[in-house]
């Protein structure tokens, strides 16, 4: 009798389930064990993290420490991973005192609903638990950073950011991560060149038990025994989610090329929600080269001087849209893309397409951006920047109204000689007039650090579906969904990359009951091809290699006794117009000085200290 009625009990569980009433955990005996056992499997790991970012870094190594094998997967080719991490200040958010940090974000909410306050608490408690996780990863010295970015609500006195060895810009924190993933390579496999194109789930569990991914032009099913971790970043390189979430026909990434958001994508095919999707770092104005997928700098909006901005706001300039009329306070730089809006904090809008206007006085005062030539030129023969006698000519040549343009320069060198800014209210000492010609054009575009939205997640960086509950052994972490909404205080982001990706990479490690527990795959597991090396050394030459602004940079280095005879960069990533000023240069400088210690290229900093080590890397291997 109990032989004809299980049968029978299970079939009813079957067509319940497929109604969707029924939970996956008595579901999964029948149908779930049989699902995995029907994958062909071409690979198996505990834990599978998508994005080889700083959330998907902190993700592996949690995971890894916790006891899971772990598979980083990388859209990149090898050494352009990194995401909008390695780009970032490196500043990191971690609290002072706890209540008033709550205080603090629950004001920068604003009206928003879609931020609970468990979500505000747990950001505050994740972020301060950093500190301790930064000094076990190794990091020695941790340097107060004040950055409150907006001392006017209550609660900003509880908000603490460290960088670092006290340095910026300089990937410190990238680094960190970077080099805690290799050393766990027992634990932690990376596969580059390797995206993630989709998840595989149980359509009657809805347990995700693993990622498809796309390797060496083929498709392989890799299973994730515990759990899959999306921290493939935003979609600040895809213009069609640009057009659809951020009402803007386009914007421009400042740092990662490969965040077109795939990760979003992924979740949503297998029924996640989505939040925060309009929610972005951004915009902030910026020029971009045609041949540039990002924008060139960090901001050119701004009083700030710097190795990495030049002080182009309290010059002789003015910033125009396609009316020829201002359209903002051009020496203000944005709070992240924001700015003061009647009480509130909006994202400033750009027109597109806009200009910035300039005259021979600017112009002297020095380069555009600190990597740039002194005086344009070489920006003007590219055609980066546009010269005419007169406004109506310049006008012309950027297709601007030439009266209204003239009457606007008019207008704000009546604001200049007045000390007093009636449109935008610019700071009197940073109101220069435009004096005389020759007059110079660049045209801008928005640019944003970073996008917020994506999959919705919970405290736990679980991925819910729009019913609100979990999809079983799905996490995401870092700005793929994450948790920010309204206005964000700098170092916010790098932070939740930390939190989130431990909070993520220890659930996703976490041993399952509703899946097989045994292997599925007894195999080796299958992957992209080794790179091959492709350089080869004569006599007396040896290979280096250290961490630039872009990636690994290879030298090879020719020595005869003590004495450097050459310098050659074999390898980089370095940003065409940046960091290729500093492969062109450092070299020839190691050269003639014979010395390692010779000055950086301004504006390619990291490049240049970059070229530097990795000569020292090869010089040491004489020995």
């Amino acid at each position: 009798m109990k032989g004809r009625i299980l049968p029978r009990f299970l079939s009813l569980v079957t067509l319940i389930a497929a109604a969707g009433l029924l939970g996956p955990s008595l579901l999964w005996s029948e149908q779930g064990e049989a699902f995995e056992r029907g994958v062909a499997w071409d690979g198996e790991f505990d834990v599978v993290v998508v994005g080889f970012g700083g959330a998907g870094a902190a993700a592996s190594i949690a995971a890894a420490d916790a006891g899971a094998k772990v598979l980083l997967l990388e859209k990149a080719p090898k050494g352009e991973e990194g995401g909008n991490t390695r780009y970032a200040a490196q500043i990191i958010m971690i609290p002072k005192d706890r209540e008033k940090a709550i205080t603090y974000f629950k004001a920068m909410r604003g009206g928003y609903t879609n931020q609970s306050d468990e979500m505000i608490s747990a950001i505050v408690d994740g972020a301060m638990q950093n500190r301790v996780w930064l000094q076990y990863l190794g990091a020695k010295n941790l340097v107060d950073f004040s950055l409150v970015e907006y001392p006017e609500l209550p609660g900003g006195e509880g908000i603490g950011t460290v960088v670092i060895d006290g340095e910026l810009w300089t990937a410190k924190l990238w680094n960190l991560l970077h080099a805690n993933v290799e050393s766990r390579s027992s634990k932690i496999t990376v596969w580059n060149d390797s995206p993630a194109t989709a998840l595989i789930q149980d359509p009657a569990t809805r347990i995700v038990h693993g990622v498809k991914v796309a390797v060496n032009g083929k498709t392989l099913n890799i299973r994730a025994k515990n759990g899959v971790v999306l921290a493939s970043g935003g979609f600040e390189n895809n213009i069609e989610m640009i057009q659809s979430y951020l009402q803007m026909p386009y914007a421009y990434s400042k740092a990662a090329k490969y965040n077109t958001g795939d990760g979003i994508k992924m979740a949503m095919r297998i029924g996640a929600d989505l939040w925060h999707m309009s929610t972005m770092a951004g915009p902030d104005v910026n020029f971009k080269a045609p041949d540039l997928p990002i924008s060139f700098g960090y901001g050119i909006a701004t009083t700030q001087k710097s190795p990495f901005f030049t002080g182009v706001g309290e010059r002789s300039m003015i910033m125009v849209g396609s009316d020829g009329t201002r359209f903002v306070d051009e020496s203000n730089f944005p709070r992240h893309g924001h700015i003061y809006n009647h009480g509130t904090w909006i994202s400033m809008p750009v027109p597109t397409p806009c200009y910035m206007i300039l005259d021979q006085a600017a112009i002297k005062e020095g380069p555009l951006y600190p990597s740039w030539s002194k005086d344009s030129s070489e920006e003007i023969k590219k055609g980066w920047v546009l010269k005419a006698d007169t406004l109506a000519q310049l006008a012309a040549k950027i297709s601007v109204p030439a009266k209204a343009l003239e009457a606007e320069v008019a207008r704000y060198n009546q604001y200049c000689a007045a000390k007093l800014d009636q449109s935008f209210g610019r700071d009197p000492k940073y109101l220069k007039p435009l004096k005389s010609g020759p007059y110079y054009a660049m045209e801008l575009v928005p640019s944003f650090t970073n996008t917020q939205g994506g999959p919705k997640r919970n405290v736990k960086c679980e991925v819910l579906d729009v019913d609100g509950h979990s999809i079983p052994h799905l996490y995401s972490a870092g700005e793929l969904g994450s948790f920010y909404t309204d206005i964000y205080n700098g170092g916010s982001n790098l932070s939740e990359c930390l939190f989130s990706g431990r909070t993520a990479g220890v659930g996703a490690a976490s041993a399952k009951s509703d899946v097989t527990a045994a292997a599925l795959y007894a195999g080796k597991n299958a992957g992209p091809k080794a790179e091959a090396s492709e350089i080869r050394l004569g006599a007396n030459e040896y290979l280096g290699e250290a961490m630039g602004m872009g990636g690994t940079i290879v030298v090879k280095v020719k020595l005869e006794g003590k004495r450097i005879v050459a310098v050659t960069v074999m390898k980089d990533n370095e940003t065409k117009g940046v960091g290729d000023k500093a492969i062109a240069i450092i070299p020839g400088e190691i050269l003639k000085a014979q010395s390692t210690e010779v000055d950086v290229v301004s504006g390619a900093s990291v490049s240049s200290k970059g070229i530097m080590a990795a000569v020292e890397d090869a010089i040491a291997k004489r020995k």
